[in-house]
């Protein structure tokens, strides 16, 4: 054994004794910073699910509202007697691209219109 002078022995002791505090106050600290963290995971992993249920709720008041049905009806012919069905042939050639409703004669007019920043400049200054 280590020879210790006698009043050495309380304080090899008293930093042991701190020592083992200071391990065990540093775990109980780590587990309380998981155990925060694993808390904020379920409670955004229980926000989600919150809004999945509200959304799968929404969409259950969809499916049994009759409108809606009736819509669902009608792509499989199902609708009343007076309706036509309409579908479009498979080999349907694509329509060209200004056609009417499409989206490029709906995007561009063909006339570009000044700014009314331009439409001032051209009144004060001239064009």
């Amino acid at each position: 054994m280590l020879p210790l002078p006698k009043g050495r022995v309380p304080r090899v002791l008293s930093l042991l004794l701190l020592l083992v505090f200071t391990v065990a106050f540093t775990r109980n600290v780590i587990s309380a910073v998981q155990a925060t963290l694993e808390v904020n995971r379920l409670r955004d992993e229980n926000a989600a699910l919150q809004a999945q249920a509200d959304a799968l709720a929404a969409e259950r008041v969809l499916l049994d509202d009759p409108a809606f049905l009736a819509l669902i009806a009608r792509g499989y012919s199902l609708g009343s007697t007076v309706e036509r069905p309409f579908a479009l042939a498979a080999n349907a050639p694509a329509l060209p691209d200004d056609a009417p409703g499409s989206a490029a004669r709906r995007v561009t007019t063909g006339a570009t219109t000044p700014s009314p920043i331009d439409v001032w400049l051209g009144v004060l200054f001239g064009s």
